[in-house]
């Protein structure tokens, strides 16, 4: 029988949760030993899973390592942040839609160094509250999470540019090849941004941010773009569901495309490779979302008025590429015309988020909102508590400057490109 010993952060694990630890740990050969818990990354780098690593300690003195994404037990967190949708979310695409991806790329004969890599999944424990996702630790194959406080680099754009691109084609090819297998799973994934428009204390949060934003910024230009941008997220997500739910062009997105979800590997300092992780918001809608998502979150407004257009030329490109291993190709699947016109169909949207994650993501870690804080705590006091710790009223000049900078970027970004009118 094995018997393997806890140590370190593991005392808020259930016993289903250290079970499926177990378990994995005993399907790799491991029968007992010591398995060390402990925390991964710093406030701010995620704020609806606690993630920690296991670290399992060998005979031979090696380890084997893996991280574990844990959902929060407290029931009023639990609500608020939404956390069954999203870990469930993620366990549909780590269970069944990364690996017919792969599947499909494995058909296809697709070149090991050409494939979309996606995180191993050893398991994963559905039932609430004891959610948990046991994935492979990325950081021992060479990848690395980049400062998020910085714009990526042109060249890790293109990096990125290329496996989102390769990613989409494979919703392409699986609605292609098995429209049934593709329309079964993605009813399986929910829009938490639509969802969110039924709930009066989501809009007060947004609202509220969104006052803070039109203070933050100076000229009636941004004023003007900011009014009503936030408030509108959740209507505005709903609106488009009807056009994603019959578009022939819908995708299953990776959905939360910013620094800290794509791992890069690094070689003389730049970037060759990368893995996208996290994959809670992740809902069937249109490519166009992804793209916009992840340039206006994850570059500056130097490199988009340098780069914007070619960037999204290289994205069709290599769509096109991938496309091409699977016998299909991108003018009659996603034409160019129509990413244009998905690009400014989504445009508002993205840049209202774009807004938003501009008050979260470029918080430090001692402005973050700690949501272990908040156990036990009902849940009118909790929203209240969150909305007062996300005003900008708390942040330090510095913050509320490169948040300003980020924002008047975005709206400059936007109207400059036709995003916006």
């Amino acid at each position: 029988m094995a018997c393997f010993k806890f140590e370190g952060d593991f005392e808020t694990l259930s016993d289903t949760q250290l079970k499926l630890v177990e378990s994995v740990l005993k399907k790799q050969g491991f029968n007992d030993g010591k398995v060390l818990v402990e925390p991964v990354g710093q406030k701010g780098d995620n704020y609806v899973a606690n993630v920690i690593r296991f670290i399992y300690e060998k005979s031979d003195g090696s380890y084997f390592k893996m991280i574990g994404k844990v959902a929060p037990a407290a029931e009023e967190l639990r609500k608020m942040m939404n956390t069954m949708i999203l870990f469930l979310n993620e366990i549909v695409m780590y269970e069944e839609v990364l690996p017919k991806f792969n599947d499909l790329q494995n058909l296809a004969g697709v070149s090991a160094n050409e494939k979309v890599r996606f995180p191993v999944c050893y398991g994963c424990v559905r039932e609430p509250p004891n959610e948990l996702i046991l994935l492979e630790d990325l950081k021992e194959s060479g990848f690395e999470m980049l400062d998020r406080f910085q714009p990526l680099s042109n060249d890790s754009v293109r990096v990125a540019l290329k496996d989102l691109a390769k990613y989409h084609s494979l919703s392409y090819v699986l609605k292609n090849n098995e429209p049934e297998t593709y329309n079964n799973i993605s009813k399986k994934l929910l829009n938490m941004w639509a969802l969110m428009d039924d709930d009066p204390a989501v809009k007060i949060f947004f609202e509220a941010n969104e006052n803070d934003m039109k203070l933050m910024v100076e000229s009636e230009k941004h004023k003007k773009v900011i009014a009503g941008s936030l408030s509108q997220i959740a209507t505005l997500a709903k609106k488009l569901q009807s056009y994603e739910k019959t578009s022939k062009y819908s995708v299953i997105l990776q959905g939360d495309c910013w620094s800290n979800n794509i791992l890069f590997k690094l070689e003389d300092g730049k970037a060759v490779e990368n893995v996208m992780i996290d994959y809670q918001l992740s809902r069937e809608s249109n490519p166009a979302a992804d793209l916009l998502y992840f340039i206006l979150n994850c570059t500056d407004y130097e490199s988009r008025s340098k780069y914007y257009q070619e960037w999204i030329a290289y994205y069709h490109e290599m769509l096109d590429d991938a496309l091409s291993n699977h016998g299909l190709k991108s003018n009659r699947v996603f034409p160019r015309d129509q990413l244009d016109a998905d690009l400014r169909r989504y445009g508002n949207i993205m840049v209202s988020l774009g807004i938003l994650l501009s008050s979260v993501l470029l918080r430090e870690s001692k402005d973050v909102v700690d949501f272990k804080d908040f156990q036990g705590v009902s849940a009118e006091d909790m929203i209240d508590s969150v909305t007062n710790c996300m005003r900008a009223g708390s942040l330090d000049n510095v913050t509320i400057m490169k948040m300003k900078l980020k924002i008047e970027g975005i709206i400059d970004s936007a109207l400059e490109f036709g995003l916006i009118q």
